[in-house]
């Protein structure tokens, strides 16, 4: 069978609708990805300069706005919060969303606060003059994060207020380059507005690295180099080349030196693996120019105090903010910040039972348990009670009940540790517990026996402590002086159901 010719061009017919369809598509498709690949071309070829989102319309509930009205004031203290990250895209645990952010500004402005520089913070410290609004606030950014500049700066704008970033310095990138923080760009159009100013966070110890046994902040740590742990003079030699690095990025960046300190991860020198370190730190530190150093990056586990002329310069508190902090949180932390003047009454004050029933009858607590049960302070800061004499007469006690007083108690200052007193049907006893060590013994002394109320008198001044107790002669010891402040605490020692009554507690502050 002979082969068919194939027809000559002018001699085929025209092409049909569906063809025409498909050379249309394909055509389109093409244009579509030369489009694309265009675009990519532009965007990646383009300097990185997000600009700033505005500040999010937020108003305050009516309940917020009441308990940040009603603060108390702490005149010549300054308040301390830290922030990282702001955004709604960002869900790590210390970004909080535009919105909350916004509300916790909200919340400060109706409370009365006014941001305070750097500067005010070292006066304060330096005993200089130095005038502090009524409620004076510093707010601190740490990492530096380029939120600081996309979402943070317009809300603070908002609102008239002004913020300390803390700078990873390492971090920091050139102008354009793609980031999750700052560019030098950026830093200098942050610090050209008025509003921030900048401290460092350290240059190149912001990753937790290897240390015995474990990982850890590198900055308060000897670190393993190489399977060894390095010496403290390895240590002190990698600390100080840091602190240079990070200084002499404000030098090139800011044309100056940065004069604040954030430890990276919040972690001092007391957090560290050699004691050496707790000392030597603030030293380094120091020697490279700095004037203060901030620690906290967390929520606190009890409360950060307010600074005060009086604070370690070395390790200033602050209050740690983070994406679950709402703003009652918030305002319940700044209101744990303020100290609550020693009053004379104790029984007034807020008590709540621990392993007991806690009662106020009129001037009176009574404390039941048939174990070991407190009563405790609940949301009083007893930071500022240093020296002070308490009295009370205790009803209750016998052979199979014990009285317990403690004083200097940490859970409202800050430490862990406090002073016991306890009185027996026979004896009285002293002792102190610091940290989880257990208690240690300062003197015992025995009393005669006594029906009814049982008077008891202690005095704390500095290290000096001296108790009285009816049938006895005053028991005298020395105190830690870690131990330097903090409440009360009443409590039952017991071996069944009892009651204990302390007749009007009362405190009276007394001067060194």
């Amino acid at each position: 069978m002979a082969d068919r010719e194939e027809p000559a061009p002018w001699e085929r017919p025209p092409p049909g609708r569906s063809t025409r369809a498909v050379r249309a598509v394909t055509g389109l498709v093409f244009l579509c990805a030369l489009a694309l690949a265009l675009t990519t071309w532009v965007t990646l070829s383009r300097p990185f300069d997000p600009g700033q989102k505005a500040a999010p319309a937020v108003r305050l509930d009516t309940a917020s706005a009441r308990t940040a009205a009603a603060l108390p004031r702490y005149p010549g203290s300054v308040l301390v919060l830290t922030y990282h990250g702001v955004s709604d895209s960002d869900h790590s645990g210390g970004t909080l969303s535009r919105r909350l952010f916004g509300e916790h500004m909200a919340a400060l402005a109706a409370a009365g606060y006014r941001t305070v520089r750097l500067r005010d913070v070292e006066d304060l410290l330096a005993h200089r003059p130095v005038r502090l609004p009524p409620r004076a606030l510093l707010l601190t950014f740490d990492d530096g994060q380029l939120t600081d500049w996309t979402t943070a700066d317009p809300v603070l704008k908002a609102h008239g207020f002004t913020a300390a970033g803390f700078l990873t310095t390492g971090r920091i990138v050139q102008p354009g380059t793609p980031s999750y923080y700052l560019s030098t760009r950026q830093v200098r159009g942050l610090a050209a507005t008025g509003r921030w100013e900048f401290g460092s966070h350290g240059d190149d110890l912001h990753d937790l690295t290897r240390v015995p046994g474990d990982v850890a902040a590198p900055m308060p740590n000897l670190v393993q180099v190489r399977g060894r742990t390095e010496t403290i003079g390895h240590w002190r030699a990698r600390v100080r080349r840091d602190l240079d690095r990070s200084q002499r990025f404000f030098e090139r960046t800011l044309g100056r030196r940065a004069t604040a300190f954030s430890y990276p991860f919040g972690a001092s020198g007391g957090t560290g693996n050699d004691p050496r370190i707790a000392a030597e730190l603030p030293v380094l530190i120091r020697h490279a120019g700095f004037s203060e150093a901030f620690t906290g990056e967390n929520v606190p586990t009890d409360h950060v105090d307010a600074l005060t002329a009086g604070s370690p310069r070395w390790t200033l508190g602050r209050i740690g903010v983070r994406s679950t902090t709402s703003v009652a949180d918030l305002l319940e932390m700044i209101r744990a910040a303020v100290p609550t003047a020693p009053p004379r009454d104790l029984a007034a004050l807020p008590w709540t039972g621990d392993l007991a029933t806690c009662r106020r009858r009129a001037s009176d607590l009574r404390v039941t348990s048939d174990v070991y049960g407190s009563c405790l302070l609940t949301g009083v800061n007893t930071s500022q009670w240093t020296d002070y004499r308490v009295s009370t007469s205790v009803t209750g006690i016998d052979p199979r009940t014990s009285a317990v007083i403690a004083i200097r108690d940490g859970a409202g200052a800050g430490h862990r540790g406090r002073v016991e007193i306890v009185v027996g049907a026979a004896s009285v006893l002293v002792r102190q517990q610091i940290g989880d060590a257990g208690p240690v013994v300062l003197g015992r002394a025995r009393i005669a026996a006594r029906a009814g109320a049982r008077p008891v008198r202690i005095e704390a001044r500095g290290h000096r402590l001296t108790v009285t107790v009816a049938g006895g002669a005053p028991l005298r010891a020395a105190i830690d002086p870690r131990l330097n402040e903090g409440g009360l605490t009443f409590e039952i020692a017991a071996r069944d159901q009892r009651t204990l009554v302390f007749r009007d507690p009362a405190l009276v502050p007394l001067a060194r």
